[in-house]
C-alpha cells in the first residue's frame, strides 16, 4: 500500500499565561491511501489539534509532517494553501457550510476557489448532490436543511475535488443516532467508490471500533488500540 501521509516525531507546544503546555508528544504514524482511520481520545486530549496540523492549519513546535514523502511545512503559505485545496478534503461537527449560498453552491465552492470553470464546478457538484442522496435539495440553502442533511453537503463538498485525504473532526458528534449512522454509511461508500482516505476525530467508541484503525490520544501522546 502506498503511504499517503507520515508523522515523524510530531510535538505540539502552546504557551498559557506565561507557561508552557504541551498538548502533543512525540507522535509517529502513516496513514495509507484509502485507509480509514480514526484517532479516539476524550475532550482536551489534543485530537482537533492534531487534525489542524495534518490539515496544514496549524504548524508543529517540532516534528516532521509528509505528504507523499513531502514536507508539508516546507512549503510557503500559497503552497499549503494550494495543497489544502488540492488534496485534503475536510469536514467539521459544525458543517461551516456559507449560508447565502445554496447547497449546490456550497459544495462547488472548492473548485471554484481553484479557479474550475463555474459549469465544471457546477456539474462536479450535482454529481455529488447526487451520490449524498440530496438531488432534490440542491437549490435549498442551509437553513432549510436538517442536520443531517447540512452534514452529507459538507461531506459532499469535502469530496469535490476528488481529494486523496478528508479530515473529519466529530462529523456525528452533533447528530442523531440514525443520521449519525448514515453519515458513517456514506463515508464508507465514498471510500469504496473514490478510494479517498479518512481521518475521523471523534470521542465515540462505537464509531472508531468501525474504522479499519484506531488511534488512541492520551495525554499527548498516541497508542495503538
Amino acid at each position: 500500500m502506498t503511504v499517503l501521509l507520515e508523522c515523524r516525531d510530531v510535538s505540539k507546544v502552546f504557551k498559557d499565561a506565561g507557561e508552557h503546555v504541551q498538548v502533543l508528544k512525540n507522535l509517529n504514524f502513516s496513514i495509507q491511501r484509502g485507509e480509514q482511520v480514526a484517532i479516539l481520545g476524550s475532550s482536551g486530549s489534543g485530537k482537533s489539534t492534531l487534525l489542524h496540523i495534518l490539515g496544514a492549519l496549524d504548524s508543529p513546535s517540532q516534528g516532521h509532517v509528509s505528504f507523499l514523502g513531502e514536507d508539508i511545512f516546507a512549503l510557503s503559505a500559497k503552497q499549503k494553501a494550494r495543497f489544502r485545496n488540492q488534496n485534503l478534503g475536510f469536514v467539521y461537527q459544525f458543517h461551516h457550510l456559507l449560508p447565502e449560498f445554496s447547497a449546490l453552491e456550497n459544495i462547488a465552492m472548492p473548485m471554484l476557489i481553484a479557479k474550475k470553470p463555474k459549469s465544471v464546478a457546477l456539474e462536479s457538484a450535482s454529481q455529488l448532490l447526487d451520490k449524498v442522496g440530496l438531488a432534490h435539495r440542491g437549490s435549498h440553502r442551509p437553513a432549510q436543511l436538517s442536520g443531517g442533511e447540512r452534514q452529507r453537503v459538507a461531506i459532499a463538498r469535502a469530496l469535490v475535488m476528488q481529494p486523496d485525504l478528508v479530515l473529519a473532526d466529530e462529523p456525528t458528534g452533533n447528530l442523531d443516532e440514525v443520521t449519525g449512522e448514515g453519515i458513517f454509511s456514506l463515508i464508507q461508500e465514498l471510500r469504496e467508490q473514490l478510494n479517498t482516505a479518512f481521518v475521523v476525530v471523534t470521542h465515540d467508541k462505537s464509531l472508531a471500533s468501525r474504522m479499519d484503525r484506531t488511534l488512541v490520544l492520551q495525554k499527548g501522546e498516541l497508542q495503538l488500540s
